[in-house]
């Protein structure tokens, strides 16, 4: 589905401040797959998600995605098979849009079409229907901007709006990071249902140990540009939190 062969990523090549990250960095996702990336700032979380979705370029290295080469491919290309959720829940809408604006937006990607008729042709129960998985009372908000929403609503509706469009892969890049503890796990029991319900192959990012025990089929831990641990969907089933946090304490050492 998704491989990263001999990456080599460096920032601010040829300078003073050289900072080299990812040397000859192999990491694969298999189809299907829900796999949970741990790390410390630094680590190479969100570089990595950089370099699948194009918004950075490798240095060196393959990447192939559905066993198509996209290494040299722009990000709006990647874009059309490729989802992603973000931290701040006001990058994945359009603020001064409505929620039905938006939906249709999420319901076209990839589709030429003008706006207003895209709300036209999609009708407002396929939307309201759609909206009735988030089970947060936006189906009947439906001309409301999504300025007005709260963010834990927002980022709801940017997962949904992820995963309507039914991505080959989603990334997921610490996507409940900025939420109070009730709402983030309010959003990662929602998370889990949307991937098991639309069956997508899933990246997702986190600072959270308990999520990353939790949630996902695969555990992998990112320390200085490396893989430090990959854990399998079977070992995973008894992994504990204090297993990470040992693994975690002791790179920092």
């Amino acid at each position: 589905m998704l491989v990263l062969q001999n990456i080599q990523k460096t920032f601010h090549l040829n300078t003073p401040n050289e900072q080299p990250l990812f040397s000859s960095f192999n990491f694969s996702v298999q189809e299907g797959e829900f796999v949970v990336v741990l790390g410390s700032n630094g680590s190479g979380k969100s570089t990595l998600l950089n370099l699948i979705d194009g918004q950075l370029s490798v240095d060196q290295g393959r990447i192939v995605f559905n066993d198509q080469e996209i290494t040299h491919l722009p990000s709006f290309i990647r874009r059309q098979s490729i989802s992603r959720v973000y931290q701040d829940p006001s990058l994945g809408t359009s603020p001064q849009l409505s929620i039905v604006q938006n939906m249709s937006l999420a319901l076209n990607k990839g589709k030429p079409f003008n706006l207003k008729q895209g709300v036209d042709h999609i009708t407002r129960e396929r939307i309201i229907s759609t909206l009735r998985e988030l089970n947060m009372g936006l189906e009947d908000k439906l001309d409301v901007k999504v300025a007005h929403l709260s963010g834990g609503q927002r980022q709801a509706l940017s997962l949904l709006m992820a995963v309507v469009s039914r991505p080959k892969l989603l990334l997921l890049d610490e996507h409940t990071a900025a939420l109070d503890p009730k709402t983030s796990q309010h959003m990662m029991k929602l998370t889990q249902d949307l991937i098991q319900r639309y069956k997508i192959t899933t990246l997702m990012i986190t600072h959270q140990i308990q999520d990353a025990i939790h949630y996902g089929d695969r555990c992998v831990m990112l320390h200085e540009g490396h893989v430090v641990l990959d854990v399998s969907s079977q070992a995973k089933q008894h992994l504990q939190p204090h297993d990470l946090l040992d693994h975690f304490h002791s790179l920092s050492l």
